[in-house]
């Protein structure tokens, strides 16, 4: 099964459960329900979470299957930038989960998305099952996620057959921004392919702690899970994923920085965990951030602008989503500037170079 894993340790003392979430890069969660389905041996005896390991040991599992969630349609407003026979590109609101989760089955853009197709009935998305063919009718579809977790399971109720809203790539539940999705199985691929080739260029916009004082820059810094708090990501000397991230100054403001961010690696939280890496961490980032509860509600990130080639037609495309209400009226709040000789400029409208 794909889903197997034979892992030789390289580690010494430490606990099990520890090194399979470094390992496999799962969550916490995860690995306790390997240990709780005891899908797991060291030299055939089923170890507990706690068990500590030595150099040259066999571990061997599985990682448990995501469980079905039942999905429903729901009719979620969609701010629409672009769309064609082949992909539609989304401007996400903060607070909009992407993807179905346990935690998150209702409200998401996965449920905007059905929403939308049972309004526009737009057919090409439906793909039916190796057992049932096509299915005909809302009620009957099935999500399998296609991005990040391809054992991702979501189905809605009375399902069988399959459709895949293709969202291939992702942003977290507070960034804003355009996000793409195909409307059919071959540009879903082609679209993948792209993104997996760094044939899609992605702008995007923050606002940051403190004073950024180079013009523009690149962080280049390997990017991991954290080595004690499991949920955040850091930059990491061993065992991370090479990550790259350009900036530059769009505008200095009272004590923050207005910045466009270009990742050419797409690493989970990779804006946010280097700018905090270079001590400026995003404005109301509560993970990775210092004054995150006093300033805004959110961290103040925008998926800006997307480039890549038309997956079907082949054309330069271009799609942008206008910089939201909440960061125009922070940098309104905070353009007074302090000059060199100390005095105060006037205030004036932030406009970015392009």
């Amino acid at each position: 099964m794909e889903n197997r894993f034979r892992l030789l340790s390289d580690e010494q003392d430490k606990r099990l459960d520890i090194f399979l979430a470094e390992k496999l890069s799962i969550t916490r969660n995860k690995v306790k329900e390997i240990f709780e389905e005891r899908s797991i041996s060291i030299e055939g005896r089923t170890p507990k979470p706690s068990f500590r390991i030595k150099k040259g040991l066999v571990i061997e599992g599985e990682i448990p299957e995501e469980k079905p969630i039942s999905l429903m349609p729901q009719e979620i407003s969609l701010d629409i930038l672009f769309e064609d026979d082949f992909i539609l590109a989304v401007n996400k609101p903060k607070g909009m989960v992407v993807h179905p989760s346990c935690g998150h089955s209702e409200g998401t853009l996965v449920n905007a998305i059905l929403g939308y197709l049972q309004k526009t009935g737009d057919r090409q998305w439906v793909i039916g099952n190796r057992k049932n063919g096509v299915s005909k009718g809302h009620e009957s579809w099935r999500i399998e996620e296609m991005s990040s977790i391809q054992t991702s399971k979501l189905k809605t109720q009375n399902s069988a057959p399959m459709v895949r809203p293709g969202i291939v790539h992702r942003l977290d539940k507070d960034t804003t921004g355009v996000i793409l999705v195909a409307k059919d199985s071959r540009t879903q691929e082609i679209l993948s392919d792209l993104f997996k080739e760094r044939n899609v260029h992605k702008t995007y916009r923050a606002i940051v702690e403190g004073i950024v004082q180079k013009n523009e820059g690149v962080i280049e810094e390997s990017i991991g899970r954290h080595p004690v708090h499991r949920k955040k990501m850091a930059v990491v000397q061993k065992g991370g994923r090479e990550s790259e991230t350009a900036y530059k100054v769009l505008q200095r403001l009272d004590g923050y920085t207005y910045i466009e961010a270009y990742p050419r690696t797409g690493r989970t939280h990779q804006i946010r965990v280097h700018c905090s890496y270079i001590g400026h961490p995003v404005v109301g980032d509560e993970i990775y951030g210092k004054q995150a509860k006093h300033l805004t509600d959110r961290p103040l990130l925008h998926a800006h602008i997307i480039h890549f080639p038309h997956p079907i037609k082949g054309l330069p495309t271009a799609i942008e989503a206008p910089v939201p209400e909440d960061m125009i009226r922070f940098i309104a709040e905070h353009q007074e500037l302090k000059s060199e000789t100390g005095g105060k400029r006037s205030k004036g409208r932030a406009r970015s170079k392009k």
